[in-house]
């Protein structure tokens, strides 16, 4: 194989893992975001994942053997799920020996997380909307000053 094939190869993997991503996050097409640092939102969520790539984001990064994101960009997804619809899905995690700690809903919403580079990649595409004073934050008791 030539250097420029080996080339063209390397980008269309690039341009393929790109193409998984979007698709991946496409869900999220045309929400609001805003750029913030993650906060335990309670006592026992101690850290989230990106929703694309699984890059953990927490507090205290020390804490953790792996890459950790402090800040992030960040978007809010409704949830009609109730505390008790919770509740039963951990007990039967828990039942099958697994561990699942449901994640804080603040106004009914879930915070779902994308690391810098997942939401460049998805950005221009999934025409996301950098709003930090949208009045989808109030709405889940997240003001601008949460940031």
């Amino acid at each position: 194989m030539s250097s420029v094939d080996a080339s063209i190869d390397a980008h269309m993997a690039i341009d393929n893992d790109a193409e998984r991503l979007r698709n991946s996050l496409s869900h999220y097409k045309g929400f609001v975001f805003r750029w913030q640092q993650w906060k335990a939102l309670s006592p026992t969520w101690d850290h989230d994942h990106c929703a694309g790539c699984w890059a953990r984001f927490a507090e205290r990064p020390e804490e953790w053997n792996d890459s950790v994101h402090t800040e992030g960009w960040v978007t809010l997804w409704p949830t009609t799920r109730t505390p008790q619809e919770d509740e039963k899905t951990v007990a039967e995690w828990r039942a099958a020996g697994k561990v699942l700690v449901p994640s804080p809903k603040p106004g009914g919403f879930q915070l779902d997380w994308l690391c810098p580079d997942c939401f460049a990649t998805c950005q221009e595409e999934l025409k996301f909307v950098i709003d930090p004073e949208h009045p989808q934050w109030q709405k889940a008791g997240l003001s601008v000053s949460s940031q």
